[in-house]
């Protein structure tokens, strides 16, 4: 299955780029694909994704198809899904 992806701020950076595309396994849910992702871009990307455990990180916000989802619960993905990261952000 596609799935579109999309980095904001310090995850874009740690990544190169604010947005790709990846093929995954149909059936794989959305803490598997952070942990991918993880492995793939790095430690830079990685904590602010997923701690040493392999969990989610509890700053980490992500929206699957426009809505905001509990990274608690088993979230799947479907074939076209567009998963968004959002960092916190700081300042004033």
């Amino acid at each position: 299955m596609k799935i579109a992806l999309r980095y904001t701020s310090q995850l874009a950076a740690a990544a190169g780029t604010s947005e790709e595309g990846i093929e995954l396994a149909d059936g794989v849910g959305l803490v598997d694909l952070l942990r991918n992702l993880s492995e793939q871009h790095g430690p830079e990307f990685s904590k602010f994704v997923v701690n040493e455990d392999g969990n989610p990180v509890p700053t980490l916000v992500v929206a699957v198809n426009g809505t905001q989802v509990d990274l608690r619960a088993d979230v799947s993905l479907e074939d076209e899904s567009e998963v968004i990261l959002i960092t916190p952000m700081s300042g004033g």
